[in-house]
């Protein structure tokens, strides 16, 4: 196994001003390579599931592609590894990333079949696409070479930021990684982060006594959500239709399972970016759409099939985003 050399925590790093603002206030990125290749993805629980080598043993590990996250997390059942932050190089994506911070912590149960996370923290340097159908993702070095004129373009937000904290009590800080879409809920327009390290969707309570008791609405039982609080149960149900708020009539779909939390599951995303959100969008609604992220106009590109099919539930527990904390 390659030296790891732990990052340093010094008093220097207390970034805990809010970014809630659109920022793009983030460090330098290092990688070798021009990109450009559509990577294989794995979606085994509706998550993009990504190939990943950090260079330490055991070599090659099964990693979540994942939006929700702000940091790269790593589990240490997985690597021989202490609980911190670790820089490492990183092959991966059609890339060789050098240098790149990685947050080591026990937070996956020894069944589950991935060993971390790829956070936004990496993909906000990129135009980038993610292709659920034909399970792909392609980091685009110099911008998207060419544009769909038929695809549907959504507008989002980039922000949140702050300082992401261990179990050890070390911190890393981080930029605006929050990227946020305004989507309708059967008919109500409402503000949500797009999450693609969970399975379903994600509604507050408030917001499913807002759309009322549709006749019929399914009851599902309830899931498991892991959160920073731990794992808990949260029923399970489904929204009637769900649809991106700048092009509803093309990205409009049926029969959308969505897990109903308490309000306080989504509080730290209001005190991270300043914004009210209210929901997480999931692999039960992204998982139809290829999506080009142009990032530097905040656009994404929404490519959707003929039919729209109703997903499968996954088996596994549905993950909120991890907590960064802020100060005003």
């Amino acid at each position: 196994m390659k030296r790891l050399l732990p990052a340093a925590c010094c008093a220097a790093l207390l970034l805990l001003q809010s970014f809630a603002c659109d920022s793009e206030s983030t460090p330098g990125l290092e990688y070798v390579g021009t990109g450009g290749e559509p990577v294989a993805i794995r979606l085994s629980s509706l998550t993009p599931e990504v190939m990943l080598d950090l260079d330490i043993e055991p070599g090659q590990q099964s990693f979540v592609l994942d939006t929700g996250s702000p940091v790269h997390l790593a589990d240490v059942g997985h690597y021989a590894v202490e609980v911190g932050v670790h820089h490492l190089q990183m092959t991966g994506l059609g890339l060789v990333f050098l240098n790149l911070p990685y947050v080591f912590e026990d937070f996956f149960e020894a069944w589950v079949p991935v060993s971390g996370l790829l956070g936004a923290n990496l993909l906000t340097y990129f135009d980038w696409e993610l292709n659920y159908p034909d399970r792909t993702v392609t980091l685009y070095t110099a911008g998207f070479p060419a544009r769909d004129p038929a695809d549907a373009r959504i507008n989002f937000t980039l922000t949140g930021g702050g300082r992401y904290r261990l179990s050890n009590g070390d911190t890393l800080d981080v930029g605006a990684t929050r990227h946020l879409v305004y989507v309708d809920l059967e008919g109500t327009r409402i503000l949500a982060l797009m999450d693609t390290g969970a399975s379903y969707m994600v509604i507050k309570q408030t917001v499913l006594d807002t759309l009322g008791t549709t006749t019929g609405r399914p009851d599902h039982g309830t899931t498991e959500v892991v959160t920073a609080y731990g794992v808990i149960s949260a029923p399970l149900t489904e929204l009637e239709t769900v649809a991106f708020s700048d092009a509803p009539d093309a990205t409009r779909m049926s029969g959308v399972y969505t897990v109903v939390v308490s309000d306080d599951f989504l509080a730290s995303l209001r005190v991270e970016t300043g914004r009210q959100v209210d929901a997480l969008i999931g692999g039960a609604f992204l998982s139809q759409f290829r999506l080009r992220f142009a990032t530097s106009e905040r656009i994404i590109d929404v490519h959707t099939p003929g039919v729209k099919r109703r997903t499968t539930p996954p088996i596994v527990p549905c993950r909120l985003p991890p907590v960064v904390e802020v100060r005003p």
